[in-house]
Parts: structure tokens; C-alpha cells; sequence
């Protein structure tokens, strides 16, 4: 089967197809695309069992998916960002809702996890508790389109941040053994990096939409984008934070000024340029997505959701995420508890550092029955939430020149 190329076309351009009409059903029905994507692998994995077909390990297909769909999704979320003055307040916010829960959380989960295992060191629990304490963003940013504009931003901001702001934690803690001055200074050293490169690519690829005379150019784009990240990952730099950043400039040139803009490039082109730049980020993410999510059902074995020591670490560790959420949201930002409570599935992060751990503090109780438990649990938790808030979908304003029509 695995042989012959016209089979595994017709297999890809299902996938494809059910992806589309899955993300058709999540709108009318809330529940999340990415969870009926897992559920689809599920069933793949079974019905090639069935039959007789050997199945492929996807473990490396899997990275590779879900680091290039991290991108292309922190991307395609900080893209829909405007920044302004009166704007500040919210993302500070939710870069501090995203700090304090993400630490807390996996402090909390930690603590849990040195009870049981105490021949183990607490740094050790910890590298296993902070891919737990991460909101996905891959799941979040699709999920909140219809909200109220002010609730879309904070959920996008905050899985944003919680994504870089655990990537950062994550690698900080399994590189160094304890906190010193030297590595504190690091990560000053490393933002100052990252925004620096940042905006010099921000100028580069616009310079280059303007000039460039082909029409192949986006592509090319994202190419190097994922280049810098790679090689900002390979020493030790807070890729993500360049890939917000750079999406957050691109959106909001704007703010330069378009006089300034107009003395160097065609400011009407380039705002061309950029909305089918957002086009084809927006169907390169769908499209990572899909492939990420179907292969990480496929590759789950369900009989390890039978095992009962996984279905209580799972439950208390879901405990503990909307424990701390709920106080924090509560009685820290005073906002309304909803939707914004519910909103909080793990997912590609999730998964991504979970595979990242190294094998010295790999100690087995956050194992792949876990990690899909807490993934399914809190994916369904956020589903209940947006079917009980309901939000009103605004109408599209459509204009004709200056004259609005509808």
C-alpha cells in the first residue's frame, strides 16, 4: 500500500478534504478540528492494523510537522495583531497571565510528581512538568475567530507568549543545572539578538517585495524564516520571539508612518504584498496542521488510556491546569471568567517538548497516555466552553471605493 504513490496521493488529498470539512463542523459544533484530525489517525492506525499493513514509526515526521507548523501558527496568529497605545494594557496582561500560570503550574505538577518519584531530583520533575504547563496556541488561535475582538487578542496573546515562555523555561532549566548570573544574562543577551534580527528581516523582506520582479517570492520567505529559527534554536536563542515579533512589524508598518514608508518602497504594493502573504501563511498552516495532528492520532496505541495509574496522573494534572487558571484569572486580571477559563488546550507545544526531553530526565510518568489524556481532556473542556458561550459573529463590511454596500 505504503508502495504505490497514487494510493498515498488519494490518502493525502482525503486528509485534506476531511480537514476542511472538519474545520466546517468545529464552527457550527465548537468542537475543536484538531481533536476529530486525532481521532482520525486513531482510526487509520486501526483500520491498517486490521488489514495487515505494517505501520511506518512517525516519531521524526512528527517533529518536523509540528516545528515547522509552530511557526507558521505563532505566525499566522500575531499576523490578525494591531498594536496601538491603548493596547499595552492587554498585552501585559496576557504576557503576565501566561508567565504566572505557566511557572505555577508546572511548580504545582512538579511537586506532585517529586512526591511519588522522590529518589528523583526536583530540576528533573520539573523539565517533565513544563511541557504540561504550556498553552497550544496551534489549538487556541484557530478556535477564538468568532470571539469579541478584546477576548481574541488576550487568548492570542497569552498562548503566544505561553509558547515562547515555555520553550524559554524549558530550555533554560534542562542547560543549566542552577540559576546563575551568567545565565540570566543570557537571556537579556538573547531578546536583545532576537529583536535586533528580527527587525532587520522585517526590512529585508520588505525591501525585497518591493523590488522583487517574480512572483515566486513568498515561499522563499518563509524558507529563510524557518532558517533563522532552526539556527537560532541550534544556539540556544528564543526562536519564537523572533517569529512574534517579525509577524507583529510586518502587521503594524503602519506605525513607521506611511510618508516615511512611501520615501523607500511603493507603500500600496507592499500592503498588497502583505495581505496575500497572510493568504498563503493562513493555508500553509491549515495545511501543517492537518498533517501534524492526523499523524500524532495515528501514532498513539489507545490501550494505554486503559491503565488506571494514567487516567488519575492525568486527571490530577488537569486539576491542577484549571485550578490555577481559574484562581489566577479570577482574583490577578479580574476578568470575566469566561470564555477565557475554558480556553486553555495543550497540544503541539505540548507534544513538541515532550519529545524534547532528554533521556537523563526521562523518568516515565508523563508518558504518551498521559500526554494524550491531558491534550484530550482539556480539547473537550474548551469545546464545552464555546458551546456555552455563544458570541455573535459580526457582519462583514463591504465596500465599493469609499461607499460601503452591506
Amino acid at each position: 500500500m505504503f508502495e504505490n504513490s497514487y494510493i498515498l496521493i488519494a490518502i493525502i488529498s482525503i486528509l485534506i478534504i476531511l480537514s476542511y470539512i472538519y474545520s466546517a463542523i468545529s464552527l457550527k459544533t465548537k468542537i475543536p478540528s484538531v481533536l476529530l484530525l486525532i481521532i482520525t489517525g486513531i482510526v487509520a492506525r486501526f483500520g491498517l492494523s486490521y488489514f495487515g499493513y505494517e505501520l511506518p514509526k512517525t516519531t521524526t515526521i512528527l517533529e518536523i510537522f509540528g516545528i515547522i507548523g509552530l511557526i507558521l501558527i505563532v505566525l499566522e496568529g500575531t499576523l490578525e495583531l494591531k498594536l496601538a497605545k491603548d493596547k499595552l494594557k492587554l498585552i501585559g496582561k496576557s504576557f503576565f497571565s501566561a508567565l504566572v500560570i505557566l511557572v505555577v503550574t508546572a511548580l504545582l505538577i512538579a511537586s506532585g510528581i517529586k512526591l511519588i518519584y522522590n529518589d528523583f531530583t526536583f530540576r528533573v520533575c520539573f523539565v517533565n512538568a513544563i511541557p504540561m504547563a504550556v498553552i497550544s496556541s496551534a489549538i487556541a488561535i484557530p478556535s477564538v475567530g468568532h470571539f469579541l475582538e478584546s477576548k481574541k487578542e488576550f487568548i492570542i496573546y497569552e498562548s503566544i507568549f505561553s509558547d515562547i515562555l515555555g520553550i524559554l523555561l524549558f530550555n533554560i532549566v534542562v542547560e543549566n543545572s542552577s540559576i546563575s548570573f551568567s545565565s540570566a544574562s543570557w537571556i537579556f543577551v538573547d531578546f536583545f539578538i532576537v529583536i535586533a534580527v528580527s527587525v532587520a528581516f522585517t526590512a529585508f523582506l520588505i525591501l525585497f517585495i518591493d523590488k522583487a520582479k517574480t512572483n515566486i517570492k513568498f515561499f522563499l520567505l518563509i524558507s529563510i524564516l524557518i532558517l533563522l529559527y532552526g539556527f537560532g534554536k541550534m544556539v540556544h536563542l528564543s526562536s519564537l520571539l523572533l517569529i512574534l515579533i517579525f509577524g507583529l512589524l510586518i502587521n503594524n508598518i503602519d506605525i513607521i508612518g506611511k510618508e516615511r514608508i512611501k520615501k523607500y518602497v511603493d507603500y500600496e504594493n507592499i500592503n498588497i504584498s502583505i495581505n496575500q502573504f497572510k493568504v498563503i501563511i493562513n493555508e500553509s498552516a491549515f495545511l501543517i496542521r492537518t498533517f501534524f495532528f492526523f499523524i500524532f492520532g495515528f501514532s498513539l496505541h489507545l490501550a494505554i488510556l486503559l491503565n488506571f495509574k494514567i487516567i488519575i496522573t492525568g486527571i490530577i494534572i488537569v486539576l491542577i491546569l484549571y485550578g490555577v487558571r481559574y484562581l489566577y484569572l479570577k482574583y490577578f486580571t479580574r476578568r470575566n471568567l469566561f470564555p477565557e477559563l475554558y480556553v486553555a488546550p495543550r497540544g503541539l507545544i505540548t507534544i513538541l517538548l515532550f519529545y524534547s526531553i532528554p533521556e537523563e530526565f526521562s523518568i516515565g510518568i508523563i508518558s504518551e497516555g498521559v500526554l494524550f489524556f491531558v491534550i484530550l481532556v482539556t480539547s473537550l473542556i474548551m469545546m464545552m466552553g464555546l458551546v456555552k458561550k455563544k458570541y455573535k459573529i459580526p457582519e462583514m463590511e463591504i465596500y465599493v471605493g469609499n461607499e460601503k454596500i452591506k
